[in-house]
């Protein structure tokens, strides 16, 4: 795990937005948030759990990996 991923999930712990580069986001971040929510779920913390899937839309929708998890039906209208 690189430096900006752990970087990442701290800010996430700390309940702060993510900044970084779509490479970056793609490459490692993505799946770290993936995995730590999946993390957060074997401790049941339903709060941070939805926190890093929350910002895994909204890192999706900016740096345009497709339609959004949550909901793919309200994109296509």
């Amino acid at each position: 795990m690189t430096e900006q991923t752990r970087n990442a999930i701290d800010r996430i712990s700390e309940g702060k937005p993510i900044e970084c580069s779509a490479e970056a986001y793609r490459l490692e971040i993505r799946e770290a948030l993936v995995r730590f929510a999946l993390a957060c779920i074997d401790i049941n913390d339903r709060v941070r759990m939805r926190t890093a899937l929350a910002e895994v839309n909204r890192l999706d929708k900016e740096h345009g990996d497709g339609p959004s998890a949550w909901a793919p039906d309200e994109l296509r209208q």
